[in-house]
This record gives structure tokens, sequence and C-alpha cells, in this order.
């Protein structure tokens, strides 16, 4: 993955690496949380902590996850608040809202970062333009929509936009309904995920047994993405079209992603364009199912955010609560039916799908009906009816004002305005903790209307109890939310203004802060004088961190509790590593780190004949919690820490040396602080050695070797300081004893990775038989999704390792029940990506076939087919896929993979399983052989020996020999593997 800095971060199975650019001469802070690696450069860690750079632009995680890697596209998508730089391609531009959207090329991304920081540089803030995903996990009768069809009201003559995967223009539910439509993004038009033809359905669709909620509307369908998600881009030009040219009232999108600090560009756009164009954004609340958890753009003022209820009007247990994040407003709105929802199915017919996805849907067709009937009303007008006369349900941070209730909006003539208001009070700040906030009541009615007013919730009070809202007219409630004495939290409650028939309810929230002080924090330099510094502050209990950027000093609000402090102080030629404690009691807290305090970190080894690489790795790790800095500065950069003892802290340093033929792995690993004398004196007696040795691959000339060191149990590996080998050729390693290492072995276009594991005596690399391996997990199934990655199809024959060449090329193809469902390329294949397929399957159980197919240059294992078949069904959680791979590993070879014309090879052979899948036995191995590239085979007897099998195969006189087994397991899953060339023949 390269990175907006233009620097690399290459991921594997069980270790990673990280490649500066060209010239670049930076630190890199490496932070693993929650399943994420987080890499930041030294020079892009100021704009991120000051919220200038989205942080989300260095979550290597993320944005492989999301398509983004190298293998995937040229470039890194984001969006900013300013003009693009030069060279930046496909800008598209949001006049209205102040950004613009285009592409970053990874090419030359060094030469743009520089440009984006250089002195005369002013960048406005820049997000990573993100893909979010859609929120997918006797509905109609529920909310009341025959009662008003009844009347007239059926969305007629209002146009409602869908935002979201497309839709299937031959489906007899929606081919006269959608009258306008557009594509956003880079995919062929219709609908390839189902997605958007079930939400459009809901909103509008015209069968006879599963009508929509609006049958009378119509609808614009805007494509702003597909299975993977929607970007921000897509998602906000969509948004433009809906609300200006496709002329909507109602813009339905089932879609979110985490709500982040402040405005995103969703947010800020969902918020403009209610107010300059009256549109009404409804917007899915979400799938995370916790309190806190509403999804971004449904966590914008504006949006009429929906939550998911069952049939019984029960809060979903998926549907995301509220209250927002980060300043406790109440959200969501408004909730609607979305459990096993009947809707247009992709191809034809229907099918049931629950999520927050589909209540949406029906909040939009319940808005499209308010709009035909009050045709002036904007967006703002019409989410107050529909919020108001909803049917209260378990609490408003689960349902906001409840049910959606047709019949009770489209009687409505009394409404307020806002829907909901919050207060958020700090601890201890002066002023007490009152807020007023005013509520404004609309009376549409030719009468006047006094309404009765009640409180429910502890912190709400109103000057008065009753309120007079004159005819086609407006009165102003002032309301206070009065927090004083409370304890830290949430207090929720609800106005409730009776009159005229009718029942208004206005949401409220009151937030106390826990109790919180202030932390000042100042950097010292070497020289006494203040300097700058970038890390992180933490909680270990609680789990929240926040990245911090120093200049001399800074001060953060802290919650009471036991904080941590870590911070990387910079200067010319020296970095100097700090982490303290910190106790938050009762009052503010000072704090300083001083780099006059550090201790140098000094490696030596008594080989003289050896050279210390530049780069010194350091990671610094409290319980879960762990953090790594990997510099590749000046040479002649010192490193140093300042000394602290702590319980449960731990300290890692490594230090790499090498000369012709032997590499040295120095490792300084303490436990309880930070050490008052870092470094390592390395003797080569008392080292670990291993002897490895690296075969010829027929194409590479020679293999770069990367090792890793974990530094605690579960922690990652990263693979650093290349150092060649020669091929065929030898390495001897040197390692600090009593630690767990990978290793990295890189021939050419050939990648192949260990696992984490204990240093082994003997070695070797880039053996024959390469073909596929499941060390790790590489496909699975999550409810009614399917995954697999054919990223393991060229491992060499040792056990433990994964592999794959870039230059390899193929095809995956899945198939049910001998119909083919799915296919997917292999090409420039990386771990996990550009070669994964992703497949939505029916429910019940079936009869499927995955077959991978590749061929890649070179001497040996040109060619790889896998055929399995198994049996999938529905899942309620995620479990690995039945998938066996046969692994070879041929003796008496030569250095070249070769064997004795003529000669016998014994071949051990084990089978392989996905660690992922519920556990089978092996019933059964066949193996047959081919001498001329798989035109014949002839069968080879194989013996049960041990955990495997073994099997003798006759080599012809030149050649090659290629393979191919059967084997299967007592759950019925097979598989036939066939690899051509699989070793040569000659001397």
């Amino acid at each position: 993955m390269t990175l907006l800095t233009g620097d690399k971060v290459v991921v594997s199975a069980s270790g990673h690496r990280v490649e500066p650019a060209q010239g670049r001469r930076v630190r890199f802070t490496i932070r693993e949380r929650d399943g994420h690696l987080i890499v930041i450069p030294s020079d892009a860690a100021p704009l991120i902590a000051r919220g200038v750079l989205d942080v989300r632009l260095f979550d290597v995680t993320g944005l492989l996850s999301s398509r983004y890697g190298d293998a995937d596209r040229p470039d890194i998508p984001i969006i900013s608040q300013s003009s693009l730089p030069a060279g930046a391609g496909q800008a598209r531009g949001f006049a209205d809202l102040g950004l613009t959207a285009g592409g970053i090329r990874k090419d030359t991304a060094a030469q743009t970062w520089r440009q984006l920081t250089s002195a005369r540089a002013r960048p406005g803030k820049i997000w990573l333009d993100a893909l979010v995903p859609f929120a997918l996990d006797q509905s109609v009768k529920q909310i009341g929509a025959p009662q008003v069809w009844e009347k007239g009201l059926t969305g007629k003559g209002v146009t409602v936009a869908v935002l979201d995967t497309g839709y299937d223009a031959t489906h007899p539910d929606l081919k006269d309904v959608v009258t306008k439509s557009k594509n956003f993004t880079d995919y062929p038009d219709g609908d390839d995920f189902g997605h958007g033809t079930h939400v459009a359905s809901i909103v509008a669709g015209a069968g006879q047994k599963y009508r929509g909620v609006a049958p009378g509307a119509t609808l614009a369908v805007g494509k702003v993405g597909n299975e993977f998600g929607a970007s921000y881009s897509a998602i906000i030009a969509g948004m433009e079209w809906a609300a200006g040219e496709a002329g909507a009232k109602v813009v339905n999108m089932s879609l979110g992603g985490q709500d982040t600090p402040g405005l995103d560009p969703l947010e800020l756009a969902v918020n403009t364009l209610s107010a300059t164009k009256g549109t009404l954004f409804v917007v899915a609340a979400g799938n995370n199912g916790g309190p806190g958890t509403v999804n971004s753009p449904g966590s914008a003022d504006a949006a009429l955010t929906v939550g998911a209820v069952d049939r019984d009007d029960r809060t979903a247990d998926f549907s995301s609560r509220g209250p927002r994040s980060f300043d406790h407003a109440v959200k969501p709105d408004i909730s609607a039916p979305g459990t096993d929802i009947v809707a247009a199915q992709l191809g034809g017919g229907h099918v049931a799908h629950k999520g927050t996805s589909m209540a949406a849907p029906h909040v939009a067709g319940a808005a499209a009906i308010i709009a035909q009937q009050h045709p002036d009303w904007n967006g703002e007008r019409i989410k107050a009816a529909l919020v108001e006369s909803a049917k209260p349900g378990s609490g408003i941070f689960d349902q906001g004002g409840g049910r959606v209730d047709l019949v009770a909006a489209t009687e409505r003539t009394i409404m307020a305005e806002p829907v909901s208001v919050s207060s958020a009070h700090l601890w201890g700040a002066p002023g007490g903790r009152v807020t007023t906030r005013t509520v404004t009541y609309h009376n549409t009615g030719d009468s006047p209307v006094t309404l009765d007013l009640k409180t429910e919730g502890e912190a709400l009070k109103l000057p008065v109890d009753e309120l007079e809202v004159p005819a086609r007219g407006q009165a102003q409630l002032t309301l206070t939310l009065d927090a004083t004495g409370k304890a830290p939290g949430d207090y929720p409650g609800v106005v409730t203004a009776t009159g005229g028939g009718q029942s208004v309810r206005t949401l409220a929230n009151a937030w106390v802060e826990p109790e919180s002080y202030d932390l000042s924090v100042k950097a010292v330099g070497s020289d006494g004088a203040p300097t700058s510094g970038f890390g992180v502050i933490y909680n270990l209990a609680t789990g929240e961190e926040r990245w911090l950027d120093i200049e001399g000093s800074l001060t953060a609000r802290l919650t009471k509790g036991e904080w941590n402090v870590f911070m990387n102080l910079g200067e010319p030629g020296l970095d100097t590593l700090a982490h303290r404690p910190v106790s938050v009691t009762d009052h503010d807290v000072e704090l300083t780190l001083d780099a006059r305090e550090g201790k140098e970190i000094r490696y030596t080894l008594d080989d003289p004949a050896a050279v210390q690489a530049d780069t010194l790795e350091q990671r610094v790790s409290n319980g879960s919690w762990s953090i790594a800095l990997v510099p590749f500065e000046s040479p002649g950069t010192r490193y140093q820490v300042v000394p602290v003892r702590q319980a449960g802290l731990s300290y890692m340093s490594r230090s790499v040396w090498s000369r012709p033929g032997h590499r040295y792995d120095l490792v300084d690993h303490r436990e309880g602080g930070l050490p008052e004398d870092p470094g390592y004196a390395g003797r080569v007696k008392e080292l670990t050695r291993t002897s490895a040795t690296y075969r010829a691959t027929g194409t590479a000339q020679d293999a770069e070797v990367l090792v890793g060191v974990q530094a605690s149990e579960g922690a990652s590996a990263w693979a650093m300081v290349p150092v060649s080998v020669p091929l065929p050729g030898t390495l001897t390693h040197h390692r600090t004893p009593g630690l767990r290492w990978m290793s990295l072995v890189r021939s050419g276009t050939w990648e192949i990775t260990s696992e984490i594991a204990p240093q082994a005596p003997r070695e070797m690399w880039n053996g024959a038989v390469a073909g596929p391996s499941f060390a790790t997990p590489s496909g699975g199934r999550t409810e009614d999704e399917l995954f697999f990655s054919a990223a393991r199809l060229f491992t060499d024959g040792e056990a433990g390792r994964t592999g794959m060449d870039t230059a390899a090329t193929g095809e995956l193809v899945l198939a049910r029940e001998g119909t083919v469902v799915t296919r997917a390329p292999v090409a420039e294949c990386t771990f996990e990506e550009g070669c994964t397929l992703v497949a939505m399957l029916p429910p019940e159980s079936a009869a499927y076939t995955l077959t991978a197919t590749a061929k890649r240059p070179g001497a040996l294992s040109t060619a790889v087919e896998a055929v399995w078949s198994f049996r999938s069904q529905h899942t309620d959680k995620a479990q690995g896929l039945p998938l066996m791979a046969v692994r070879f590993a041929p003796a008496g070879l030569d250095a070249a993979n070769r064997a004795r014309p003529g000669s016998v090879t014994r071949v051990p052979i084990r089978v392989e399983r996905d660690p992922g899948a519920p556990e089978s036995a092996v019933r059964g191995l066949a193996l047959e052989a081919s001498t001329d590239d798989g035109v014949t085979w002839r069968a080879v007897p194989v013996v049960r020996t041990g955990d495997g099998w073994t099997a003798l195969v006759t080599n012809p006189r030149a050649g090659h020999v290629s393979l191919r087994a059967t084997a299967g397991d007592q759950s019925g899953a097979g598989v036939v593997q066939t690899i051509t060339r699989a070793w040569a023949v000659g001397s």
C-alpha cells in the first residue's frame, strides 16, 4: 500500500515491512489497534494531530480492505478543502460544499507530498475518499401505509432518490417506477449486488403482494457503489444530482460508516444541501448495535436518521443506538421495520433481508407521502411531522421519536422545530450546568391551539405549563436543560405538547462530562530549550486514545483515571523516546518530558567485519496496547530513551548487522519499564544460529531476506533491513536467543513469508513444490457472504509458510450446484489483495465448487489449479471454508530443484486445512504424475506414514514432473489439485 507520502507498507500473513520513498529520511510510528495497522510518517504526524489530515489515509488495513491497495488502483483517492495539487487526476469539484475530490498518483505521491507540505502551502483539511458500506443486515401495514393509501396519499407526484448500488431495470416491481438514473461509479450500470434493488422497491415498488410504502412516487436511482461500498465522492456527487437535476424531494441513503470527530464530507453535504435545497436526506443509522454507534452521515444534524425495529416494534438487536458520538446529541431520530423485510430481488422474485438499510426506505416512502400531502413543506418540516408523530418505543437513544406512524403523520397540523435539542456540560466549567434551547411550534391549521406541556426526564424544565399557538402561526418555548448537581452521564428526556387532538414530542438530552481535568505537557530538548514531538495519550481501562503533536507544550483534557503518555521527541540528529504513566485524580496535572534525561541506545558486536544498519526498530507495549517506531533517518542519528519503572510496560529495540554470508539480529527486550542502559552487547558465540539455504528459482538472480521479531504474544512482526543472497546460496543467521521470529524472502516477483515461530537450526527456502497452502485462513462465510483470497497459491514446500507470485495471472470461479455464481481475476496478487472473490449466497445448504487457476512465468510451478468441492449454508458467525491443500516436499533435489535423470524421488505429502474451518479428518488421498506437462497421467501409489503420506515418483531422463492429487475429508469436502512442472529433471 503506497501512502499519501509516497512511502510503501507491505502487509503479509505473518509480518509487515515499510519502505520509505526514495530520498525520504523519516521515521514511522506504527500503531496496531482493533485489527487495524496504522503507519504514520513523522512529517505527516503533526498534520494528523492538528486535524488537517484524516488518519484513515494511513490506516493500512482499512485502505487495503477498501481495495485501495497498489494491486487495485494507481492512485490514492482524497477529498480536500483546497484545490488539489498539480498531478492529481480526475478532479471532481463540489462548489457548494467547498470541496474537491481526486486521486493522488502513487507513482508521484512523494513529489506531490512535498508540494502539499512546502513552506508556502497551506492545505485545507484532506480526507480519505473513504468507502462507506451499505447498511444491509407485514412492514408496510405496520407503519399504517394502507390506511393513508385509501385517502389517495401514495406519494404521487413526488420523486424519491435512492443512492445505492443501482437497480435491476428488468424487475417488474421497478421497471416502470424508476424515471431517472445515473451512475457515479467506475463500475457498469445496473445492480450487481442486489442491495439497491431491494431498497428501491421498499420505497415505491409496484408489486402486488410486496408493494412499496409510496407506490405512487417515482424513483431517481443513483448508483454510488457496489458490494464493496460507496466512496465519499460518489455519494456526494449523487446527493448533488438528487437534490438538483433529479428534482428529488426525499433522498434515501441506506449506507454509513464510522462517525469521526468534527464534520466529515458526508455530514457537511447533508447539512448544506438540506439547508440550500430543502431536500430531506433519510439515512440508515447503522448495524453496529451498541450505544453511541450511529454512523455517518446519519450523524449529521439535518439527516433523518433511522433505526430498525422488529414486527412487534422492539428495537432490533443490530440497530445502532445513540447518543451521537462525541457531543451526545440525540440520534437516531426515528425507527421503522428492518427485520425480515421481503422486497425485490436482483434477477426477479423477492427475498427477505434485515438491517437499517431496510428501515430507512420505509421512512423515505413515508416522507414522500407527506411531501405529496404538503408540497410546500421543506425537508425540515417533513422530518418534524414524521419524528414527532411516531409511536414511542423503548427509549430515544434506541428508536428516536419511535416507530414511524403514517396515519398520525398525515393528520398532523402541529409541529415543533427542531425535533431534538441537547446540551453538553463540562466538568467544573464556570457558569454551572444550565443551558436553554428554543423550540418553535407551528400550527398549520385554521384554529388556534392551546398545548398542554409536560416533561419526562430529570434534567428538563419548562417556564410554563401551556402554550397557545395561533392559527397559521407559531409560538416559541424556552426549554431549560439543567444538569446542576447531576452525576456524569446522559439525561435524556421528552417534552410532550398535547392539544387539538394531537401530541407533539420533542426529544432532548443533557450530557454531563465525566470528572475531567487538564494535563499540561512540556517537551524539553537536549539543549534545555522547548522542542517538538509526536505521540499518543491513552487509557487502558477505557480504550480511549488521542494522537498528540507538541511544539514545546500542549494541554489535553482527560477524564479521571489512569492514563499513559507516549512521546517521541525529535531534534536534528537525536530521537528521544519517552513513556510516562499519568494519574488524574481531583486536580490538573503537569508533566515534563526532558530529552536531557535520556540514555543513549548502544549496540555492539564482537564481529569486526559486520556493519550495523542505520535503521533501529523500537517497540513499547503496555498490556494490550503497543506502538512501534521504525526510523529511516539520516546516518549518524542517535537514539535514546528516558528511563522509567512501570509495571506491565515492556520495551524492545533491534539492531541489524551483516557481512557477506551472515546476518545478525540483536534485540534488547526488557520488562517493567524503559531501561537505564538501553542496547545490547552482542557476542557471536552466545547468539542462536540458523543455517539457511536458498534454492535457485530459474528467474531471479538473488533474493532479499528480511527478518521480523515478535515483541510480545499476539503482536505482529516487522520485516526489517533486507540482506541480499545470491541464488542458489546460503546465509547464516545469528539472533538474540529466546525470542520468536518470522522471515520474508523475496525472489523477483515471488515472495514467501514464514509464520512467527521460535528460531530453528536449519531453514530451506524456494524449495519445490510451490503450490497452494493454508498456513493461515484464506476463505470463509459470514452469514450469507462468502469470500476467498488466492494469495497463497505459490508457497514453497516448507510447512508454516504462505507465498504468492505477483506476476501470476488466472481466475477464481465459484459455482453452486453446477451453475457459475461469480468470477474474480487473479492478477498482481498480494496478501489478501488483488485476487479476492466475494459472493452473496442463498441461505440454504448447497453443493459448491471453487476453482482457482493461475499461471506464472518461470521454470517451476508454472501453472497451478485447485478445484475445491464442499457444501455451504447460512452461518450465524464467521466460519472458515472446508478447503484443503496438498503439500509436497520432495527429497533429494539439488540447489536448483532438480532430480537426477531416471532416479526415484521420495515425496513426503501432507494435507493442510484452512485453520478457520471445522475439523474433519482426511479420509483419502490419491496421486498422479505426468512427465509431459499434463498431457498424460499415471497413478502413483501413496503410503500412509504418520500424519501424512509418502510416494515414490520415478523421474524421466529429462524434462519435468507434474503432480495431480485428489483428497477428501469425512465431511464430504474434497480437492483436486494440479501443479504443472513441480520439479525439474537434469544435471
